[in-house]
């Protein structure tokens, strides 16, 4: 065959793929609104309120006691060492996390992260940059702060709705603490 032939083929097979991942895409956001918009059933008509939360990148959820491992990037300095440490995360928000660990590390400007943890059994890996450190004295324990320097707008998104998703669970939960007769104010 002709090398024209080829690339031919070559042209037709590489479009038909990618039209091919463009539907099954669509098709998996469609799947996503329709379990997104059932939410349980039942308790979405019962209490309406608690059926979407509006996220900012500023708003931090609180979701204490999960594993986080940071490895910490482009350091050649010993005393950052080890460069790659287990935390727990405090919270988080579309711009950043907090976490805590046993480990002091000095603050250094643009000290680049990569941060891995996982939320309603979603694995997220971003990159970030230290801003802030705190000291917790009474159980030797560090806290850091750290701002989101590249993430795709899928992983953004898919952030988004499961910190939703988390808000929600956790207004229901508060709700049904407080019980049906009391005030919400």
């Amino acid at each position: 065959m002709d090398d024209k032939v080829w690339i031919s083929i070559l042209v037709v097979a590489f479009l038909f793929i990618l039209l091919l991942f463009f539907l099954i895409k669509q098709v998996m956001k469609k799947q996503q609104h329709k379990d997104d918009t059932t939410l349980d059933g039942d308790d979405v008509t019962e209490h309406p309120i608690f059926t979407s939360v509006t996220l900012s990148g500023n708003d931090h959820v609180s979701v204490e006691g999960i594993t986080c491992f940071v490895e910490f990037l482009d350091v050649d300095n010993e005393i950052l060492n080890p460069n790659f440490i287990q935390g727990v995360l405090k919270n988080v928000s579309l711009d950043g996390v907090t976490f805590v660990c046993g480990v002091e590390y000095p603050i250094i400007d643009d000290m680049t992260i990569k941060i891995r943890f996982s939320l309603k059994e979603t694995v997220f890996i971003l990159k970030g940059r230290i801003v802030r450190k705190e000291v917790y004295q009474e159980s030797e324990r560090f806290g850091y702060s750290a701002v989101f320097t590249s993430s795709y707008e899928e992983d953004r998104e898919l952030l988004h709705q499961i910190l939703e998703k988390i808000m929600v669970e956790k207004r229901k939960k508060l709700v049904s603490n407080r019980g049906c007769g009391e005030s919400m104010v």
